[in-house]
């Protein structure tokens, strides 16, 4: 899906987007900002990346020139990340962050969103530093070269891939895509009927673009089997330990159908803003899925499950879900309305959010798309 008339646009901002830049590739250090994270993120990816390549339609090749620009410019005008002393003693004090955001829930696990006057700056490209962060325990030490994803389940060929092997072995996609936590603006709900989410403010979304392989060609590669033969639902897995459920990994899964369907371009990307995945963002690999909450997109992503029931992770059914306003958390527990039999569906697209353009006459517009809440029959 094409971004239409990007630099003419006077809202050039959509919830989901996959701009036509398939085979091209910013490079991993647009403007020489390093991000020292004690750890080497530099993959040996494929250097393709020429905007002045021939292209069947010119103005896709001006919109891709139009984000690089975006891209360098962000990246300019944001100070690298450092080792905040507010990370000393936990599990993440070797994870280097912009000292400016705004934690939320203390100090760890690490949860935050930049000021909102530092993300309406930005505009239409969050730089990767003032991306909204949600954690739920300590970030993994990742490397590159010993990573890998396992495809299993309900396919034919089960395997296991090293990052090498899926940046050589499929083609790649790279668009901007607006991550949106499912618990933005949090704190203005808490205000009127308290949740058991705690206070997002107005800054938990982002947009970045995005590069990675498309999950469909994976699985089509390790053979998924059919409707018939079982084959409903993909799970993705991350690789952090969690307390949630007595001790679990964070987990979610998507229906075949949206995991399968070439418009959703639904990717495992490993880079973001043209550089490799920053730890707090998933290195070395993370699924992207445009117009789902972020809640969906698994961080160090290690597997994923083909199965013929949905995802049964303790995160999946206990996190990110609206219920009728007449159910509260207590009522919810004691009458099971979270569990696989329950009457609720896990599916669910944006909230709501709010966005200051500067070249706009607008102080600011909020955009709602796609709030639902869908009851199986």
């Amino acid at each position: 899906m094409c971004v239409p008339q990007l630099k003419g646009n006077p809202f050039p901002f959509f919830l989901t987007m996959a701009a036509s830049v398939d085979s091209r590739q910013f490079g991993t250090h647009i403007n020489g900002v390093v991000r020292s994270c004690g750890q080497d993120l530099k993959p040996p990816l494929p250097l393709d990346f020429n905007l002045d390549s021939s292209s069947s339609d010119e103005d896709e090749n001006d919109d891709a020139s139009y984000l690089k620009d975006l891209v360098r410019k962000a990246n300019a005008e944001t100070e690298a990340s450092v080792m905040d002393p507010r990370d000393d003693g936990t599990a993440d004090q070797w994870v280097a962050r912009n000292p400016s955001m705004v934690r939320l829930t203390g100090k760890h696990p690490f949860n935050a969103e930049a000021p909102l006057q530092r993300l309406m700056h930005h505009g239409f490209i969050t730089p990767v530093p003032l991306h909204y962060v949600r954690n739920h325990g300590p970030v993994p030490k990742a490397s590159w070269e010993d990573w890998t994803v396992e495809i299993t389940g309900l396919v034919k060929r089960p395997t296991r891939f090293t990052m090498d092997r899926l940046v050589r072995e499929f083609p790649h996609r790279e668009f901007p895509v607006t991550l949106v936590c499912a618990g933005n603006r949090r704190k203005e709900q808490n205000m009127v009927k308290k949740t058991i989410g705690f206070n997002w403010g107005s800054a938990g979304s982002s947009t970045s673009v995005w590069r990675g392989v498309p999950l469909r060609h994976v699985l089509r590669r390790c053979g998924i089997l059919t409707r018939g033969k079982g084959a409903l639902h993909v799970c993705f897995e991350g690789s952090e330990n969690l307390p949630g459920g007595g001790g679990s990994k964070y987990g979610t899964s998507i229906s075949r159908e949206m995991a399968m369907d070439p418009s959703r371009d639904i990717i495992l990307a490993y880079m973001q803003n043209g550089e490799p995945l920053a730890p707090d963002h998933g290195f070395p690999v993370r699924m992207i899925i445009p117009g789902f909450i972020g809640g969906r997109m698994v961080k160090w992503l290690k597997r994923i499950v083909v199965t013929e029931q949905e995802c049964d992770n303790h995160y999946h059914y206990k996190d990110n879900r609206v219920l009728p306003s007449h159910v509260d958390p207590e009522l919810a527990n004691e009458e099971g309305i979270f569990l696989p039999t329950s009457t609720v569906s896990t599916f669910l697209h944006f909230s709501y959010f709010s966005l200051f353009l500067s070249h706009v006459s607008l102080t600011s517009f909020v955009i709602f798309v796609n709030f639902f809440v869908y009851y199986k029959i």
